[in-house]
């Protein structure tokens, strides 16, 4: 029996339409572009952070990891009040062991050495000038020279000049700091630069309250070694790029605002009399504090870029308007030049030695202000030199002191014009 070929036959497979999908390829470049962009913004601003660092340590010697992120954190409140941090370091700033700009000393004053600590806010400290050009460390330089000059009759005698002065510091603090933290330092002198303008904000100046010990602020948190110091470069140069005349116009804009928040009658429109009364306490009350250290008290009047200058230069007047908007620049100016007269009313009442820098400042050319207050390199080489003459002066007459016993001596000092650097 032979089966039919039919049986067999394989009836065909129906056919299928065949797709073809395409995956496309473009959210995956996009995300890869994506990444590579965050990498390479992440690898710039690690570089860029790590450059900041590196210079700082090459120009300042600022450590890698310092934990100071601005001048603020030089700063430090504790049990002995508001004072410079020991040991901090910042940019060009730095502090020694007693929380001092200059040079690391002992707690006891060696023989044979003249011992000058220099107090104020900001303009002592030192804002604008080179690394070692505050108008303490050129101070400590001209006597430096001017004891050299006379090694023969004096002997061997050499200058310590301590910068106990910290941005902000008001007269009241000034004070307190005297008491508490320079007396140990058996200093010679004590140069007070006070800064009048300070009584024109919105509350009398006070001292600031030392901490406890249970709420001691002087750490600062480790966390502070890894912040950015770019951002703080980035503000800087935008600053500095920033036209005049908008910089300007942003000053008038905040102290717009500050005023709209107060009546009309906040505004001092002229020298308030007992703002002026009140410095005049406290910087009575600061020379008492610097005679009861044994030091004798030196006065420097307040020096500004305005009085007896013809200087118009209204957006550097309102520079200081802006960080005390309650007075007008022009009672700002006003303020400073009556303070001056209670100035010198104070050390002539106190048989404290007088620096009129005032009138020193406003006599000489053009380039001793960086603004409207602070020095230049040369405004502090000529405040060091006149401050240098008036303390030479009063130790030459000083005759119970160690390195003055000889006539020879004394009027050798006292005759002796003194350099400036």
């Amino acid at each position: 029996m032979t089966a039919s070929p039919k049986l067999f036959e394989i009836a065909p497979a129906p056919l299928t339409t065949l797709r073809v999908e395409t995956l496309s390829t473009q959210p995956r470049r996009k995300t890869r572009l994506v990444g590579e962009v965050l990498a390479l913004a992440i690898l710039f601003a690690f570089s860029f952070e790590a450059a900041c660092r590196v210079e700082d340590w090459v120009q300042f010697r600022t450590p890698i990891f310092a934990l100071e992120r601005s001048q603020l954190d030089l700063l430090v409140r504790d049990t002995l009040g508001m004072h410079g941090r020991p040991g901090g370091r910042f940019q060009k700033w730095s502090l020694n062991a007693f929380g001092m700009r200059g040079p690391d000393v002992s707690l006891v004053k060696p023989p044979h050495v003249l011992r000058v600590v220099t107090a104020g806010a900001s303009e002592t400290f030192g804002l604008y000038e080179s690394p070692g050009n505050e108008y303490p460390r050129q101070l400590e330089d001209t006597l430096n020279a001017r004891l050299a000059d006379h090694r023969v009759a004096c002997g061997e005698w050499h200058a310590q000049v301590l910068n106990a002065a910290m941005p902000g510091m008001s007269l009241p603090t000034i004070d307190q700091d005297i008491r508490l933290r320079v007396r140990p330092l058996n200093p010679d002198f004590v140069v007070l630069y006070a800064t009048p303008a300070g009584y024109l904000d919105d509350a009398v100046p006070v001292a600031a309250r030392p901490a406890s010990a249970a709420r001691d602020g002087s750490r600062l948190p480790r966390s502070n070694a890894v912040f950015p110091r770019v951002a703080d470069r980035i503000r800087t140069q935008l600053k500095t790029i920033l036209p005049t005349a908008l910089q300007d116009r942003i000053r008038r804009r905040e102290i717009s605002v500050t005023l709209a928040r107060h009546p009309r009658d906040w505004r001092f429109d002229a020298v308030p009399l007992e703002r002026l009364k009140t410095f005049e306490a406290d910087l009575r009350q600061a020379v008492g504090s610097i005679r009861s250290t044994g030091a004798i008290p030196v006065l420097m009047t307040h020096a500004n870029r305005f009085v007896g200058s013809a200087d118009s230069d209204m957006a550097t007047l309102r520079m200081w308007e802006k960080f005390y908007p309650r007075a007008s620049g022009r009672t700002i100016v006003a303020f400073d030049s009556a303070a001056r007269l209670t100035t010198v009313a104070v050390a002539r009442d106190s048989q404290a030695v007088l620096v009129d820098l005032a009138p020193t400042l406003a006599r000489s050319h053009e380039g001793v202000f960086a603004d409207y207050a602070h020095f230049t390199d040369l405004g502090a080489a000529l405040a060091a030199g006149t401050a240098s003459s008036s303390i030479i002066a009063a130790s030459g007459e000083q005759s119970g002191h160690p390195w003055t016993t000889s006539a020879l001596c004394r009027k050798q000092l006292v005759s002796t014009p003194t350099p400036a650097r």
